[in-house]
């Protein structure tokens, strides 16, 4: 199996430059996994590399798509397998945790949509009760409020008889090292970041979507539909820093969640442990799987 590099971690907790150097150094290229950067127009507000960052190293997956068009996660994992099967030594970089394993390994992913519609005007008691009838051993283990969750295990009852989702197996000789940062480090990273994007561009850049004539409230993308509100004079500029910055520490609180329980990380923690360790990790695996 092919070897491949992923370097992931929660948002604000330095993957880019760390990513660029490691990158550079064992001459390999770059598969963005952070599915906000694959927007155009989403720069300040994503945190999105620049040219000038890049520093000559091949970035694929990025800045491609319009801030509107629909691209789930089955064309990334068909995509991003075509580019690696191009690549000689693979970076995947970002914090899109199920973006990640749906590609590094054979999750099964269907290529239609769900049909929410059907369920549109049902409670989440009602949809909760499909899934006691169709799968009660997983309702059970599934909080009736969180519908996504229930909907994608009716949809799998469906489909297979069997709401339990199989454990993926890996299609590449992996190393997934996960960045970390103490949490108020990364807590104070997080806040200090949205400031300073708040204050250098990014409601400038929203300013600019709405001139384009994209609908800010459209946009999922974390922060757009709140500097929205602002523009609208609905919160007060003190008041946006504070909605964004505790919207993405719970984003960084659930990235965590993921990689803690949903993949084999090698956890190097950016406060304790210098660079040079993640260096050798990949130097060996790369050794080990040549």
């Amino acid at each position: 199996m092919k070897p491949l590099i992923v370097i992931t971690g929660p948002t604000a907790v330095g993957k880019t430059s760390i990513s660029i150097e490691l990158a550079k150094h064992f001459n390999g290229e770059i598969i963005n996994a952070d599915a906000s950067q694959m927007r155009k127009y989403l720069n300040v507000g994503t945190a999105k590399i620049t040219t000038e960052e890049m520093d000559n190293v091949p970035h694929h997956l990025i800045d491609f798509l319009d801030p509107n068009e629909t691209f789930s996660i089955k064309d990334f994992q068909d995509k991003g397998r075509q580019i690696i099967d191009n690549i000689e030594t693979p970076f995947i970089v970002g914090g899109s945790g199920l973006y990640i394993q749906a590609l590094i390994t054979d999750y099964q992913l269907d290529d239609n949509p769900r049909n929410e519609e059907e369920f549109s005007n049902l409670s989440n008691e009602d949809l909760y009760n499909i899934l006691l009838e169709l799968d009660p051993i997983t309702a059970n283990k599934t909080h009736p409020n969180n519908r996504r969750r229930v909907l994608r295990y009716i949809e799998i009852a469906r489909s297979s008889g069997d709401a339990i989702p199989k454990n993926p197996e890996d299609l590449y000789n992996t190393l997934v090292i996960c960045l970390s940062r103490d949490r108020k480090a990364l807590y104070d990273n997080i806040n200090r970041r949205c400031l300073y994007m708040l204050e250098n561009g990014w409601i400038e850049e929203c300013i600019n979507l709405k001139e384009m004539g994209y609908d800010l409230a459209k946009i999922k993308d974390i922060g757009y539909q709140d500097i929205n509100q602002f523009l609208n004079n609905e919160v007060t500029f003190n008041e946006l820093v504070n909605i964004i910055s505790q919207k993405q520490r719970r984003y960084a609180k659930r990235q965590m969640t993921w990689f803690r329980n949903k993949m084999n990380c090698t956890f190097i923690d950016l406060e304790k442990e210098e660079k040079e360790v993640v260096y050798k990790l990949i130097d060996d695996h790369l050794k080990a799987n040549s």
